[in-house]
């Protein structure tokens, strides 16, 4: 089946608001929701496409962009890629010049509306923090710096080291405060190991799933079972495993294309490395040296 490159916006406003359409019945997914954008034509650039596709659609000229996520799907009629950016800066009034409903919506209530179900790693990266921080072990020290150092819409705490019964309160207090704190077993925000990722068939009954990848099927097993977010790693050589196999920067730019949903580095990467991982399509970086006290 033919792959429809799509141009995808997520148009911005300061105070955070993201401006969505509403497609017409006629349509592909006709009568959901949707952030504008149209087919890349042949010839075009992602920057032409969405310089056209949105002045078309809504009357703004855009300005400024960045990645966000790219998103292949598969619907039952139709093979699409999704090539969504950020909308940092534009002119003029979003409007919808076709007559399609057009609104300016908070983050937080995108869930109320029904989009594509290709849409749905693009609300999930519209969601999730660039900085995902692994407490492997827990320590008061660290768990103070992280507090101190972030907002809890800035970043995901991921406990390895959750079994520690002198640090069950201090977890607590962490999701009191409202750090999403991602844990194994947890029944709200859970990790899967590669090994427990392969060995499922169905997907947990958890609101907020994460897995770990490190090659194409696993990609692929964490697609089927609609996970919302991954680490893809080892990207780079790390002080514990100095010889062990590394995917590179190519490679993991090729794994997180083929994603449904957002991706993170995990491995010998740090905070010099986040721009370059966002321009290879990740989420952000993940990591335990990255977000330790110094």
């Amino acid at each position: 089946m033919k792959v429809v490159h799509v141009a995808v916006a997520v148009i911005e406003r300061e105070n955070g608001d993201i401006c969505i359409a509403k497609r017409a019945d006629h349509q592909h997914q006709g009568g959901l929701w949707e952030f504008p954008g149209g087919k890349v034509e042949a010839g075009e650039t992602i920057t032409q496409a969405l310089q056209r596709e949105i002045h078309e659609e809504l009357g703004i000229d855009v300005l400024a962009h960045s990645p966000l996520i790219s998103v292949r799907y598969r619907y039952t009629d139709k093979h699409v890629l999704l090539d969504v950016h950020r909308i940092h800066q534009f002119e003029g009034e979003p409007h919808g010049k076709e007559g399609q409903p057009v609104v300016w919506c908070p983050k937080s209530q995108l869930k109320n509306y029904e989009f594509p179900a290709a849409n749905k790693g693009i609300l999930n990266a519209l969601i999730l923090p660039k900085q995902v921080a692994i407490l492997d072990p827990i320590s008061n020290e660290q768990v103070e710096y992280l507090t101190q150092s972030y907002a809890p819409d800035e970043l995901v705490i991921y406990v390895r080291d959750e079994n520690k019964s002198e640090f069950l309160t201090q977890l607590s207090d962490l999701k009191d405060k409202g750090y999403p704190v991602l844990q194994k077993n947890d029944p709200l925000m859970a990790h899967l190991t590669s090994a427990q990722l392969n060995s499922l068939e169905d997907r947990p009954d958890v609101i907020w799933l994460s897995a770990s990848c490190h090659n194409e099927a696993e990609i692929e097993k964490a697609n089927a079972l609609e996970v919302d977010f991954i680490f893809i790693s080892p990207v780079q050589v790390t002080p514990s495993h100095p010889g062990g196999d590394v995917l590179g920067w190519d490679k993991f730019q090729e794994l997180a294309e083929l994603a449904h949903m957002p991706a993170y580095a995990l491995g010998g990467v740090d905070m010099q490395d986040m721009e370059h991982a966002l321009a290879l399509g990740a989420q952000g970086i993940a990591g335990i040296r990255a977000f330790k006290a110094e």
